[in-house]
């Protein structure tokens, strides 16, 4: 497998953050690559990172670099010809920005939306390149990844439904044997490293620059504050990564001066490590962040982190950091403070923050990216995603072993089976007793009814694809789970699919197949164009479609699926997945005016009147058809269908029930 990896971030002599999180997998990366891939750095500018240059020197890279005047103009247009000289299986852009004529396999980071929620932070052709390319990228991505939970939260608001297919993925960490705490023999470095930049025993580092988000002035404001009501001698404030001080203390009170400031500017990999080591603290005040990197690399320096409360900076510290409201200096000087005067604070601080930091390694995020970069390749093994089936029921004791039985007998897939029983007055909570071994999790107790324990099956479930199984239904055959989660595999886009479901009688005899085409984001307004019984989704799709709505007692499944369908794709495989039984006592037949109202009520959420009402009958009639000539396309290509429907092309539940009697 041939792996591009974008190296433009290691064409800068100075390294962004996004050249730190690559120079730092990328070790990693070649050692994973090595004996089987090939690694092959492009980039519109020659490669100048050391740690890039050495994997390069080692064998375990190869790079296609030219020399052009714009590295960005390059990036967005003839790296793509790069690529494709390459003869790339798969791309990783770091960035999440792919060439203008790159249409092939790709894995990238997504890492913030900065350009749109701080426009004015980024220069303008920084700014113009990521309003052009970040959302065509974000759509023609294989695998988009980002670094944490908020960043894809953000893009959901930018981008909408299209961001649901965003993997949020550990991506940052430490480098232990730089990032480390104090220790004995650091002594005549720390020394030297403080009387070479005028620093004192006790000072508080910061990291970052002047753009607006980094929110320097608060902490510039905390430490005059601070000075001014303490009678020690000034705490001293260190910058690393900015070289103005003039710059820099204009952002001050005008009155506080600013003997107090130390700009370090740019400083060397050791000397960034002394610079965290010999620190009394550590702010990060920053207003937007993608992850924050430097408050886990102070942490595992050993020093107490305090970092302001907004975007993904309190997924990045846990619980090990103290928060302080981002426009609050008063808030950040009490926490300086407490810090400077209570040492069981300080101790305890340290210690909480040492043990966050070791549980981030590169060797692990290489991996993370390693893996993605097969699968989107298409060439490693599928890693099919774990399911979780979620089962409602009430006093359905004459099936539930049959469903139970379904689920537990899935073959080659990881498997969670939870059961939330309304309090059955049958056999049901005996049976489940007998089957606790196989179930995830039971309950058998009264509760507001099927929608809202789906909705608790739902909240608990761990899989990545779930779905739900009544108990009078049933899984088709032991692979149906299996073929479901291959699907979801080999469609990263995917957040939903759907297959064909058999009608069966009361004691379980076909007597139709349900079989449809992946509906349109239009079918799925109009109608509810697939088989629940036989339909999984993404468990992130469903977070962000809102989970289930408890107002709906009946076409909560249409109403969901509706939901989820405007964030992406449907994929339908062309098999049985499940049956749906047809019997007196299923809801379907004993709730008919719930159904009525609740069909209703998702059918003209989109629209109203005489035209809505022409298009949901057309809709209907599409669907019948598609349906029609799925099976006679089933038929004439070989496929075997279940024996009693061979020759039945009836697409309808309501033909099945008029012809053979049946209920539901």
């Amino acid at each position: 497998m041939r792996i591009t990896i974008d190296a433009s971030s290691l064409s800068h002599p100075q390294r962004t953050g996004i050249g730190r999180c690559l120079e730092s997998i990328l070790p990693h990366l070649a050692r994973l690559a090595a004996g089987r891939d090939e690694l092959i750095l492009v980039s519109g500018k020659p490669i100048v990172n050391r740690t890039a240059l050495e994997v390069l020197a080692s064998g375990g890279a190869r790079a296609r670099t030219v020399n052009v005047p714009s590295l960005y103009a390059w990036q967005q247009t003839g790296m793509a010809w790069q690529i494709r000289a390459a003869r790339a299986d798969v791309h990783y852009a770091p960035d999440g920005l792919l060439p203008l004529a790159f249409w092939g396999r790709s894995v990238g980071v997504v890492n913030d939306v900065l350009y749109k929620r701080l426009p004015l932070t980024l220069p303008w052709h920084i700014r113009a390149v990521f309003a052009a390319r970040q959302k065509a990228s974000l759509s023609r991505l294989t695998i988009p990844l980002t670094l944490s939970a908020f960043t894809r939260r953000e893009l959901m608001r930018v981008y909408g439904p299209m961001a649901c297919r965003v993997r949020p993925t550990d991506l940052c960490a430490v480098d232990h044997d730089r990032f480390r705490p104090l220790r004995p023999e650091d002594g005549p470095a720390v020394a030297a490293f403080r009387a070479a930049h005028g620093l004192t025993d006790d000072y508080v580092l910061c990291v970052g620059n002047l753009m607006a988000h980094k929110n320097l002035g608060v902490a510039l404001r905390a430490m005059t504050r601070l000075n001014a009501a303490s009678p020690e001698p000034p705490l001293r404030l260190a910058l690393v990564g900015h070289g103005d001080p003039a710059a820099l203390a204009r952002l001050a009170p005008e009155a506080a001066g600013a003997d107090w400031l130390t700009c370090l500017g740019y400083l060397s990999d050791a000397d960034v490590g002394l610079a965290y080591r010999a620190a009394t603290a550590f702010v990060f005040p920053s207003r937007y962040e993608g992850f924050g990197l430097p408050i886990l690399e102070a942490m595992a320096s050993g020093i107490p982190v305090a970092y302001a409360d907004a975007a993904s900076l309190p997924e990045a510290a846990g619980i090990a950091g103290l928060p302080f409201p981002p426009g609050d200096d008063a808030a950040l000087a009490d926490i300086l403070t407490r810090l400077r005067g209570d040492a069981d604070l300080r101790s305890r601080q340290i210690a909480c923050g040492v043990d966050r930091a070791s549980d981030f390694s590169w060797a692990a995020c290489a991996g993370h990216v390693y893996d993605a970069l097969r699968e989107a390749s298409g060439k490693g093994p599928l890693r099919l995603p774990k399911v979780s089936i979620v089962t409602p029921s009430f006093n359905q004791a004459k099936f539930l072993p049959e469903t139970l039985a379904s689920v537990a007998g899935q073959k080659s897939i990881a498997v969670e089976h939870i059961v939330l029983d309304g309090g059955s007055t049958d056999e049901t909570p005996d049976i489940l007793r007998q089957w606790n071994k196989e179930l995830a999790y039971w309950r058998s107790a009264p509760d507001a009814g099927q929608t809202a324990a789906l909705a608790e099956g739902f909240a608990m479930a761990t899989g990545e694809v779930m779905g739900w199984l009544n108990s009078d239904d049933i899984l088709w055959d032991e692979g149906a789970l299996a073929a479901v989660a291959e699907a979801f595999a080999r469609h990263p886009e995917a957040v939903m699919v759907t297959g064909d479901t058999v009608l069966t009688d009361p004691d379980g005899r076909p007597v139709m197949i349900d079989m449809v085409l992946a509906p349109s984001a239009r079918q799925m307004r109009h109608t509810m164009a697939v088989p629940q019984q036989s339909t999984f989704f993404r468990r992130e799709a469903y977070l962000a479609a809102g989970g289930m709505d408890r107002r709906f007692t009946y076409c909560m499944d249409y109403d969901l699926f509706e939901r989820i369908s405007r964030q992406g794709k449907i994929v339908r495989i062309p098999r049985v997945i499940a049956s749906f039984r047809l019997h007196p006592s299923a809801k379907t037949a004993t709730w008919r005016d719930v159904f009525r109202r609740d069909l209703h009520a998702c059918q003209h959420r989109h629209g109203s009147g005489t035209l809505h009402e022409l298009a949901i009958k057309l809709v209907t009639l599409e669907i019948r058809l598609e349906s029609v000539l799925a099976q006679l396309g089933a038929l004439l290509g070989g496929r075997r269908l279940p024996t009693q429907v061979n020759a039945r092309l009836e697409p309808m539940r309501a033909y099945a029930r008029k012809k053979h009697g049946l209920a539901g």
